[in-house]
């Protein structure tokens, strides 16, 4: 009896060892939206506080109402998911996952809405890692580490089951009337500031990235068998015998705003400037990510209507001038075609066959060789070649471009870019497009150096723009309905050698390169170029329509 007596007290002093404090189930519940609500949400409160201490006139208890609301419906979150059993397991993960997502809210004003966690699903592990920095390593060792460990030293007490749920029905009813407390007396109020800033119910940490990875996740494993469609199983070439190359470049994450083109005030276009390209300075991409703008672009679908899921089951335009008789092939030295080459000839730049790569990425010169060896060996009469650029890929610009590049000084020569100053970021940002620059000027070169009877012809285009620090936001993903111009002007010229006998030089300078266009004109742009014809061209959407010569059949599809 004596030494089962002295085992419990053993077991009790191991326990005030191990644990710090002891404390309810719904007092954890409480803690965790309280830290969540006071610490993790820090940019959505600012948000808050600064949409509505911008107004003429607020209620200081409507101000104050805030952040008791938002407690409150983290800890209808908490009930819901503190489940016991796995109460701790499941609030590490939320602790980890929510510190990366506050440090991408803070440093780069990342939004994680359904396109940017389809962005970083669909992320290599190369591109991953230039993420990775000590101020990184640091925020989550920080605000999810430490928290982390302070969990693991807190005792829950749970009660029995019946008293258990009896108690938490009761936090959640207190919830419950204090959130309808809030919205009798402002909701006036909590409406007009939404309506106006809508993407702070975006910025709402752990709901926003658990409701859009739900989304992603959803669609991945639900819709994966959906039935491929065609969208035209005839296209044709218009003249088979004629021997023509288009080469189109999908640039990346180039901002219009940087290019000279544009009436930027630094030369970043020295190399292209002596091929007379027609420049269009008014174009918009589909979205602010490579995972939605590069299948967009080749996609019959718009912007307004362009879902991620139909174009990854449906024929796009690589695939119907290949169909039509044309050689295709895709160069890739990003992080993949996302889709859009599945079904075509494809290259992938390797990461470690060239001085010019790393181990974890190649310079786009790494492009060059295998156009090249393509251009040497044209095995049909029309051909399609598409280079898929790492161009400007942030955060780490400075490996973009090889040190006989560097045209702009001094730069920024580190991942946490948010830590330079906004000449340096700019100089090595202006790098990369010059040195892109100098890339689309020897394709060009490779394609003058061809027959004069072929004809030649090149489309360069980006994907999406980028933030440079512009009012505290960098990189790019943004919620398009909220992402600034930045995000979304982007880049777009044509070249075609003197000798091409349908985009003449004459066409070409008579275009009016200054009308509003978006990547919705890629996919027919590309036919007219091709030469292809389909039920699926639409006229209105060709940028070059005024020099096409070829008759389509304009049903729509």
């Amino acid at each position: 009896m004596n030494s089962i007596f002295k085992l419990s007290k053993q077991s009790q002093a191991n326990t005030k060892k191990r644990f710090y404090f002891n404390c309810s189930a719904n007092a954890f519940v409480i803690l965790m939206a309280c830290y969540y609500g006071l610490i993790i949400n820090i940019p959505f409160m600012h948000g808050a506080f600064s949409a509505i201490t911008s107004l003429h006139t607020f209620s200081w208890l409507f101000l104050f109402s805030v952040p008791l609301l938002l407690v409150c419906l983290l800890v209808i979150f908490f009930s819901l998911v503190s489940v016991r059993g796995l109460l701790k397991p499941i609030n590490y993960l939320l602790l980890v996952l929510s510190s990366a997502a506050l440090y991408g809210s803070l440093n780069y004003g990342v939004v994680f809405d359904y396109s940017m966690i389809q962005n970083a699903a669909e992320t290599d592990s190369s591109e991953a890692i230039s993420y990775l920095n000590l101020q990184l390593v640091g925020f989550l060792l920080l605000f999810g580490a430490l928290p982390a460990f302070v969990l693991s030293r807190i005792n829950v007490n749970c009660a029995r089951p019946h008293k258990e749920i009896l108690s938490r029905i009761k936090l959640l009813l207190a919830c419950g009337a204090l959130i309808a407390l809030v919205v009798v007396n402002f909701y006036a109020d909590y409406a007009a500031t939404g309506r106006n800033n809508r993407i702070l119910k975006k910025e709402i940490i752990p709901f926003q990235y658990l409701s859009s990875g739900y989304k992603y996740a959803r669609d991945q494993l639900l819709y994966s068998d959906i039935e491929f469609k065609n969208i035209d199983t005839t296209p044709t070439l218009a003249s088979p015998s004629t021997t023509r190359v288009t080469v189109i470049v999908v640039g990346e994450t180039a901002r219009a705003e940087n290019f000279s083109y544009q009436g930027y005030e630094r030369n970043t276009n020295q190399y292209t400037q002596k091929h007379n390209v027609t420049y269009f300075d008014n174009v918009s991409s589909c979205g602010t990510a490579t995972a939605v703008s590069v299948p967009c672009m080749f996609s019959l679908q718009t912007h307004a209507n362009f879902s991620r899921l139909d174009s990854d089951n449906q024929q796009n335009v690589i695939d119907l001038i290949q169909q039509a008789g044309a050689d295709v092939l895709w160069v890739d030295n990003n992080s993949g075609c996302k889709n859009v080459c599945s079904r075509v000839p494809t290259t992938n730049i390797d990461t470690k066959a060239s001085e010019l790569c790393d181990g974890k990425y190649c310079f786009d010169e790494a492009l060059l060789a295998p156009l090249k060896h393509k251009l040497a060996n044209l095995s049909q009469a029309n051909t399609l070649i598409v280079l898929h650029m790492m161009g400007s890929h942030g955060p780490t610009y400075f490996k973009r471009y090889p040190k006989k590049f560097k045209q702009f000084s001094p730069t920024c020569d580190r991942s946490d870019i948010q830590n330079c100053s906004a000449e340096e970021l700019v100089n090595t940002y202006d790098n990369t497009i010059a040195y892109s620059d100098f890339i689309n000027a020897q394709v060009i070169e490779q394609l003058k150096a061809l027959p004069a009877n072929i004809d030649k012809q090149l489309l360069y285009v980006s994907d999406h723009g980028e933030s440079l620090g512009e009012n505290g936001a960098y990189l790019h993903g943004f919620p398009y309905a909220f992402a600034p111009t930045t995000q979304t002007h982007v880049p777009l010229y044509i070249w075609a050698d003197e000798h091409n006998q349908r985009i003449t030089a004459k066409c070409l300078n008579n275009l009016n390169s200054t009308l509003a266009q978006s990547h919705d004109a890629i996919f027919h742009t590309l036919l007219n170029l091709t030469g292809v014809v389909s039920k699926t061209y639409q006229t209105s959407e060709d940028l070059l329509a005024s020099c096409q010569t070829i008759s389509h059949s304009e049903t729509k599809i």
